[in-house]
């Protein structure tokens, strides 16, 4: 994780450092809930968790896919723990950035500039978004093939924009899993087989893909906004960006700019 926090235009740099404490009692909490937030969501009595595994649970079941287990929504979370932790001890300006996904905080009159990278092996900032404390959010995650986490879908990055950092992480899981397209072009495997701990064992991951044909690639990005539309309007989605090999579909993404290396 890579956290950056400022007071009145300063680095917090040693605040950033003592933050190692919120992130440890983050991951020492979800540890002790682990083996419920393994289960979708269907599986999971409301009773069950409470604190921050609570909050997985709740994003996950906001964007309504019961295919998904809380896990989906982890890197947000502890993203989201280590920030409120600096900015309730006097920061203005926070980023805690959980392996691209990143947690916002930010006071008044308060900004920050964020680069989205779509492909991991490209490894390139695609854009520059701009983000106030005007805008609402609260955190950036992306999801797609190629990342650190297995996709059900065929998108390249799937970038959310929500109120917090444990939503916008469910939501880039939920949408970039929307992107799949059946092809003979796409080719999946069991979770399980590639990884036996897998939290989605049982379900069909994609693995790779071949180039698609300009029909496919519309037909998952029309399915990539249906979706984003419906998450919008269930008050989850504040902004997306999505790209499905070189093509890019863009909702409500604030103050951005094409990137010049």
């Amino acid at each position: 994780m890579v956290l950056s926090a400022g007071a009145g235009g300063k680095p917090l740099t040693e605040l950033c450092c003592r933050a190692f404490e919120a992130i440890d009692a983050a991951l020492t909490e979800i540890t002790g809930s682990l083996p419920i937030l393994r289960r979708y969501v269907s599986q999971i009595p409301s009773s069950a968790l409470s604190g921050l595994p609570r909050r997985m649970l709740e994003s996950v079941l906001a964007v309504g896919d019961p295919l998904m287990t809380p896990m989906a929504a982890v890197a947000g979370a502890v993203a989201d723990a280590a920030a409120d932790w600096l900015f309730s001890r006097g920061a203005d300006q926070v980023l805690a950035n959980n392996g691209g996904d990143i947690a916002v905080r930010l006071g008044p009159g308060k900004s920050v500039k964020v680069g989205i990278v779509s492909s991991l092996a490209r490894g390139e900032i695609e854009e520059i978004v701009t983000i106030t404390e005007h805008d609402g959010i609260g955190g950036i995650a992306t999801s797609g093939l190629g990342g650190r986490s297995f996709t059900r879908g065929i998108a390249q990055g799937v970038t959310a924009f929500a109120r917090s950092g444990v939503l916008a992480d469910a939501l880039a899981t939920r949408l970039a899993n929307t992107s799949f397209i059946p092809s003979p072009r796409v080719f999946t495997g069991k979770a399980g087989i590639l990884d036996p701990g897998s939290d989605i064992a049982d379900l069909e991951v994609v693995i790779g893909m071949d180039p698609l044909h300009a029909e496919e690639v519309e037909r998952s990005l029309d399915q990539v906004r249906r979706e984003a539309l419906r998450q919008k309007q269930r008050g989850n989605l504040l902004a997306l960006r999505a790209s499905v090999q070189g093509k890019v579909f863009t909702l409500n993404i604030p103050g951005t700019s094409a990137y010049e290396s």
